[in-house]
């Protein structure tokens, strides 16, 4: 039996066991610079690499397949926001991910778009425009802290911060289902519960 065992047990092990040796101490230190510990950064890597090997480079299409296949992004809404996830990746920004103007706020036109879909069951003489804007507008009412119109980066942080983690994910789902986001997570962790 060999001293040290794979990841995966899909991959050949002796090329991931070197790969994991060649990389030990990146992993390290992206351990240190993130929540994650060293055997997750390990499996994390070893995921990726998996994925670029067999898919190629991490592109546009390759990150839809990967959300698509991995954390069930097959929802109209969540398909929408796929490309935006993509280009806001880096950033680690929900505001990004929304501000479809590139202004770093969010005004009523903006979020309309995106909030067009979220109501499931109406009353028949209701138009359903004006029930996305009347809930628009208790939205606004939530987060436009100041009452100029507009939801700014920092009133979106602050409510976020200081009232509601939920809010997140206020004009539409941006993460994965809670079952598609444990049963990626159980892949290379035992401690579910901290994401």
């Amino acid at each position: 039996m060999p001293a040290e065992l794979p990841v995966d047990l899909l991959n050949k092990p002796l090329s991931e066991i070197v790969f994991r040796r060649k990389n030990n101490a990146l992993f390290k230190k992206l351990a240190r610079k993130t929540h994650f510990n060293v055997r997750e950064v390990e499996a994390l890597a070893v995921i990726h690499r998996k994925i670029t090997q067999t898919l190629g480079p991490m592109t546009r299409l390759v990150f839809r397949d990967v959300l698509h296949s991995g954390l069930d992004f097959t929802e109209n809404i969540r398909h929408l926001y796929i490309d935006r996830i993509f280009s806001a990746f880096d950033k680690k920004n929900v505001l990004q991910i929304y501000d479809f103007m590139h202004t770093n706020k969010l005004k009523k036109e903006q979020i309309f778009p995106s909030m067009r879909g979220c109501l499931i069951k109406l009353q028949t003489d209701e138009d359903p425009d004006d029930a996305v804007k009347d809930l628009i507008d208790s939205l606004l009412k939530k987060l436009d802290v100041d009452r100029d119109g507009v939801i700014s980066e920092e009133e979106f942080h602050r409510a976020i911060k200081e009232r509601n983690l939920l809010l997140l994910e206020c004009m539409g789902p941006v993460f994965p289902s809670r079952v598609a986001r444990r049963t990626f997570l159980s892949t290379f962790t035992d401690r579910l519960g901290r994401f």
